[in-house]
């Protein structure tokens, strides 16, 4: 399903989920003593100052029939228990732990109450916020298959040297600069491990795997952008050398893109990559970054804190971030991680056969590196990476057949195209920067360095500099920062 450019829906294939379930997402006030009941059924409590806020919000649950009430990260009682002491003037700074604990996980059984609850919820005054959890999806348009060849390195343009590409091949030769000892988790729903040109052996962290090709075949697409290993056949990963790891979005049967970004933060460190291949529906319907919701907000901040860098797709709902509706939200506020645009790659058309409405055969989009046209824009955009014409592991139109272990595409897109590029770019600078100083470059000094060393944005026709998506990296010049 797709429209064509100005339109609300980019989406050319089924990731539909019809095992998850629609829940509410609460955040409690700081100030409102109330805590979230870890054993038994859930629910809230809190000291005899807050037992009647407490009861209320308990009182509001009761009209509905719940399955589970409980903290949205998982957090241990202890923790949770820490939220019955208000903040003061005294202890006006808070712990990531502290705001975490704050967020309440509501899955209600029957779907339709998720809407009236997070209503009724967002009246309490001890409630900051609630809202139904998004549904994310893979950040990606393309779709295709059909024979073809086998060696595709050459069709990597990506890789190649600025303008056209970020300039990895320059790089490798530099210490850790394919992105050795440094770790990268890939966050969205399901990936074909048993690919011919990925690494043995990439765990999966947490959640549970999505089974859909179109999700399989959008985070092998991915992986393959990063990781994919060099040889005589496929394709080769910008950061080849970096060990890939892997952390599903669906976790407890219900979409939890902060719990995801939490687990994988648990099992990195410093120097080491988070990618979110999501996007979601916002307020407008169209599809927007996941910083947008608060618990995916506070989950980036923590993770960046501990100095991994969170890279993350801008999402490909053709729409402006410095909209009024957006005010307060995340979509206007830094969470630390680097946001990624989609930018035209350096052919001005592109192949629109089975891109429905797109057109038939070539299509003109734009000027190399303006913005593509489905791309969100805005100041919190940090970069851009290649929105078409991805040569990479999965889909199958460059290579198809009946094995799905050896199938290639030319034709990844969207922000999903463009966020990978940017991840691996990241995994070589903290390679370099770990090989020359024993120690990785902080999350805010990466996303400086890649800012300010990048290809510059152009001007489009329709797609002014000022819709902001930001610059190409350039390894090059970024590695003499280092």
């Amino acid at each position: 399903m797709a429209r064509k450019p100005g339109g609300r829906i980019f989406r050319t294939a089924d990731y539909t989920v019809k095992a998850a379930t629609d829940y509410v997402i609460a955040e409690l006030r700081y100030d409102s003593s109330v805590v979230i009941k870890a054993k038994g059924r859930g629910g809230f409590a809190g000291p005899a100052v807050a037992e009647t806020r407490a009861v209320a919000l308990n009182e509001v649950l009761a009209g509905f029939d719940i399955r589970r009430v409980g903290s949205h990260f998982d957090m241990p009682e202890a923790k949770l228990a820490q939220r019955g002491t208000p903040l003061t003037a005294a202890k006006p700074r808070v712990s990531a732990d502290y705001v975490h604990a704050g967020f309440v996980q509501v899955v209600p059984r029957r779907p339709k109450d998720a809407i009236p609850i997070a209503q009724r919820l967002a009246r309490s005054r001890s409630v900051w916020k609630a809202y139904v959890a998004p549904r994310p999806e893979p950040a990606t348009v393309n779709s295709g298959s059909s024979g073809g060849s086998r060696n595709f390195e050459p069709a990597q343009g990506y890789l190649h040297s600025a303008p056209n590409g970020i300039g990895a091949t320059h790089v490798w030769p530099l210490a850790g600069g394919k992105g050795r000892k440094i770790r990268v988790c890939d966050i969205e729903g399901n990936w074909q491990f048993s690919h011919e040109d990925l690494p043995a052996g990439i765990p999966l962290i947490g959640g549970t795997l999505i089974s859909s090709i179109d999700w399989r075949n959008h985070g092998t697409a991915v992986l393959g952008e990063m990781v994919s290993q060099p040889g005589q056949f496929g394709t080769v990963g910008i950061a080849h050398q970096a060990r890939a790891f892997v952390h599903s979005a669906m976790i407890g049967g219900v979409f939890n893109a902060a719990g995801a970004i939490t687990g994988a933060a648990a099992a990195l460190g410093a120097g080491d990559v988070i990618l979110i291949e999501l996007h979601a529906p916002g307020p407008t319907g169209r599809y927007v970054a996941m910083q947008y919701w608060p618990d995916i907000f506070a989950a980036i901040v923590a993770a960046t804190a501990k100095g991994i860098t969170v890279v993350e797709a801008a999402g490909n709902g053709n729409e402006n971030f410095q909209l009024p509706v957006y005010a307060g939200t995340g979509l206007q506020k830094d969470s630390g991680a680097i946001v990624v645009g989609a930018g035209v790659p350096p052919t001005n058309y592109f192949d629109a056969d089975g891109f429905p409405g797109a057109g038939a055969g070539y299509s003109f989009i734009g000027v190399p590196r303006s913005r593509i046209w489905f791309s969100n824009y805005g100041k919190i955009v940090n970069v851009q990476g290649w929105g078409w014409h991805v040569t990479t592991t999965g889909y199958g139109d460059a290579q198809g057949g009946a094995n799905e272990n050896l199938w290639y595409t030319h034709r990844f897109a969207g922000t999903s195209s463009a966020s990978p590029i940017v991840t691996g770019a990241v995994a070589v600078l903290q390679g370099i920067a770990k090989a020359r100083h024993g120690v990785p470059l902080t999350p805010a000094r990466v996303r400086k360095i890649l800012m300010r060393t990048g290809t510059p944005q152009k001007a489009g026709p329709g797609v002014p500099v000022s819709q902001h998506i930001g610059p190409l990296p350039n390894l090059e010049k970024a590695a003499r920062l280092i």
